[in-house]
């Protein structure tokens, strides 16, 4: 069976067990009480984080060269759209935006244009590992959770753990020789394997493929540690990735507010900081079904009525889906009717 389906129909089922849970007289009930003012709140809160965000991220790119923050927008905008609907681009994201930077910008080099998008994603996987690592103790000390679930969240830190411990030897015990040989030993059977025929077709000889390798991983890592040892641009990435979360968590207390639910901050902040972080390492595009049952489940999960949570994670998606496919696409449209992030001839 191929993927496309067996993903349609893990939706399907997601959708039907989402219905199954809901009490649809309380449902009736939330929805005629539902407060219209506040769900505007949510829409303005919402578009102020993508606004922070292009806030954030021309910071960076302004280190290599200015661009006017509509353009960015748009380039923002439209990546959110190719990560939300397509598997692959969210798999290897950020090469999307890096183009669109290097096609309207008078430098050539991707490699470049992909450090920003590597500094700007690492800025928010810092800030955002503070209110996960906190909702995790949370859940151990004070949440009577499933055996199973204690399990798996367990396992989880122990990976995460296992990973940085081991990252950190290497980084004290690794012989660099041996990984430069790896490296070009890689290279060669990247370049040799036989599916990647494009490649070849394309450098006609691997030497001139080694070179624009070498070539931009020299640039990717001049740029990052420009960035790295600007002191400035740190704190204002920082402080940006803060305030964008700030923002987002912002949004979805005041979808329970809409609601007439009165969700604590510690909380909000446990069910949602867990959403978002095994929302975005579940390996589907977006679309409704799945995520919406991984919502209700945590939000469940921290004692929320399960029709409220229903009704609070149908919103808060559909919020955010108005965004990053209903506006992002229309981004991409204005792009296309204006030539902006077109390849420059």
């Amino acid at each position: 069976m191929k993927p496309g389906n067996v993903l349609l129909i893990a939706r399907f089922v997601a959708l039907v067990i989402v219905l199954w849970l809901i009490d649809f007289g309380k449902l009736a009930i939330i929805l005629r009480s539902i407060n219209p003012e506040l769900i505007a709140l949510a829409f303005l809160l919402e578009l102020a984080g993508f606004l922070v965000w292009t806030t954030k991220w021309k910071f960076l790119v302004d280190k290599l060269e200015k661009i006017r923050f509509t353009t960015l927008f748009l380039g923002l905008m439209g990546g959110n759209c190719l990560n939300t609907n397509v598997l692959r681009a969210r798999t290897f994201g950020g090469f999307g935006r890096a183009m669109f930077l290097r096609n309207v910008t008078r430098s050539r080099k991707h490699a470049n244009w992909y450090a920003t998008i590597v500094m700007d994603q690492t800025g928010n996987s810092f800030v955002f590992s503070v209110p996960v690592i906190f909702s995790l103790l949370f859940i151990f000390l004070f949440l009577n959770i499933p055996p199973w679930l204690s399990v798996v969240l367990e396992m989880i830190v122990l990976i995460i753990f296992s990973l940085a411990f081991t990252a950190f030897l290497l980084r004290r015990k690794i012989d660099k020789t041996r990984v430069v040989r790896l490296f070009y030993s890689t290279l060669q059977r990247v370049y040799d394997f036989s599916l990647f025929t494009f490649i070849r077709n394309r450098f006609g000889a691997y030497n001139k493929f080694e070179e624009l390798i070498e070539l931009s991983l020299e640039e990717f890592a001049k740029t990052s540690k420009s960035i790295l040892e600007d002191r400035r641009i740190l704190v204002s990435n920082l402080a940006l990735s803060a305030f964008m979360f700030a923002l987002i968590y912002s949004k979805t207390y005041i979808v329970f507010k809409s609601v007439g639910f009165d969700i604590s901050i510690s909380h909000l902040i446990v069910s949602l900081s867990l959403i978002l972080w095994i929302t975005s390492i579940l390996p589907v595009p977006g679309g409704f079904g799945v995520k919406e049952l991984v919502m209700i489940s945590i939000y469940a999960m921290v004692g929320i009525p399960v029709t409220t949570a229903a009704i609070v994670s149908l919103i808060d998606r559909a919020i955010y889906i108005f965004f990053v496919i209903i506006l992002s696409y229309l981004a991409i449209v204005f792009m296309r009717i204006f030539h902006i992030g077109e390849a420059m001839q």
